[in-house]
């Protein structure tokens, strides 16, 4: 089954590229992103196109598939992605397309490549215990267990929490777990290469776009809904500042100094990431 991979930092333009993929060789859309899966935050995730019901949504006359499909306390992980896209992937196979997945998530990509890693399952009393500590107290923790881990997810409390329990159920590192496999599909992997100046130029520019157009009301409204501001959605980079802002710890000109901020780390790991990844082309 061929399928069609494009990855990127943020901001680099992923989305576009896979809608013109789509109409050159008659694709649909299947989002790959941790974020886009939360219903009601849009503007902070950098959705596009029209939304028509709960998954799907329309770029330019192209499907997207796998957006909106959960609530903002809810958790997302990449065994669950990789169990709807391979659905989403025959469905659109079976209508005669090509499906065009499309991700700044090297985490879930590899996972729908190349298969998962054995790791311990979800352990929900121990949740519960990680649950009631602070993201500082997590990473200090993690830190001293598995450090490459810990640093590389300073700034997500999910994949802190996710990473320590698997270093207590299982006694190794996330790396450790990991083990070279054969690709679960025939793929070609485009990644989207920008310069620096570009890209952070772009970062800058978006996140005061999202800013001035609705992220701060967007973030109320999900709050005013009931859910709690240290939900999983809004854990997510942007919205946590939102938060702050808020409730008035933090300027509106140092949220969007520290969103910016947070936003071209994240690029740069991604970048990273997308470099030591095999069988990628860069365009």
């Amino acid at each position: 089954m061929n399928i069609i991979v494009i990855s990127g930092p943020t901001a680099s333009g992923k989305t576009k590229k896979a809608v013109e993929f789509c109409k050159e060789k008659n694709g649909e859309i299947i989002s790959c992103d941790s974020r886009q899966v939360y219903k009601y935050l849009d503007i902070g995730t950098n959705k596009e196109g029209a939304f028509i019901q709960d998954g799907l949504r329309e770029i330019d006359g192209i499907f997207q598939h796998l957006t909106d499909i959960i609530n903002p306390d809810q958790t997302y992980s990449a065994a669950e992605f990789v169990r709807d896209a391979d659905l989403k992937i025959l469905e659109i196979v079976n209508k005669g397309k090509i499906p065009i997945i499309t991700s700044g998530a090297g985490l879930y990509i590899k996972a729908l490549l190349y298969g998962l890693d054995d790791m311990p399952k979800a352990n929900e009393p121990l949740r519960r215990e990680l649950n009631a500590k602070s993201q500082e107290e997590l990473y200090n923790r993690l830190l001293k267990l598995d450090p490459e881990a810990a640093k590389k997810n300073k700034q997500n409390p999910q994949r802190l929490l996710r990473a320590l329990e698997v270093n207590i159920l299982s006694g190794r590192t996330l790396k450790e777990h990991f083990k070279p496999k054969s690709p679960r599909y025939s793929f070609k992997h485009y990644s989207i290469s920008v310069k620096n100046e570009v890209l952070h130029k772009r970062i800058n520019e978006r996140c005061k776009q999202m800013i001035d157009t609705g992220m701060v009301e967007e973030t109320q409204k999900v709050l005013n809904m009931g859910f709690d501001k240290n939900c999983p959605a809004l854990s997510g980079i942007g919205y946590r500042y939102v938060v702050q802002y808020l409730d008035k710890k933090i300027s509106k000109n140092d949220m969007i100094l520290k969103f910016s901020k947070d936003t071209r780390h994240y690029a740069k790991r991604q970048n990273t990431w997308f470099a030591y990844q095999p069988d990628i082309e860069f365009i």
